[in-house]
């Protein structure tokens, strides 16, 4: 229980946690409100917190990256850099991958060779990208 005495921040932002995103093959997923995430917005560089939204990772293809099954990542809704890790909707699927650019075409690339890298047929939007992750509990 919190002490009533105690006073939060006032950089203390609550992110909604949208649910969970494949570290893994791309699959078709639905993001639901899957209640918020409190976090101390100037320890990520948040100035608006409107735009930041959490997502938690199943799967083991970012591993090379840190990222781990079970982990949140926090994501902000804005245009990638090369190079940035992800949450993207390729051909109608998300996933989280390595935005990578290549003679000026993107792909996203996973951090585990067992993964292949992802070529959008279609279609690639980015959803957000990440900007800070929280470790899961052990």
């Amino acid at each position: 229980m919190i002490d009533p005495e105690v006073k939060l921040n006032a950089d203390f932002r609550s992110i909604p946690l949208l649910g969970v995103i494949p570290a893994g093959l791309a699959i078709d997923s639905e993001q639901n409100r899957d209640g918020t995430l409190g976090i101390d917005s100037r320890f990520f560089g948040i100035e608006n917190s409107k735009d930041v939204f959490a997502l938690r990772v199943r799967g083991d293809s970012m591993i090379g990256a840190q990222i781990a099954d079970g982990d949140t990542v926090l994501l902000i809704k804005r245009p990638p850099k090369d190079r940035e890790i992800v949450a993207a909707l390729i051909d109608g699927e998300v996933s989280l991958k390595r935005y990578m650019m290549k003679k000026s075409r993107p792909f996203l690339k996973a951090e585990n060779p067992q993964y292949p890298d992802l070529i959008p047929a279609q279609e690639l939007v980015i959803q957000g990208v990440m900007i800070g992750l929280v470790r899961r509990g052990a």
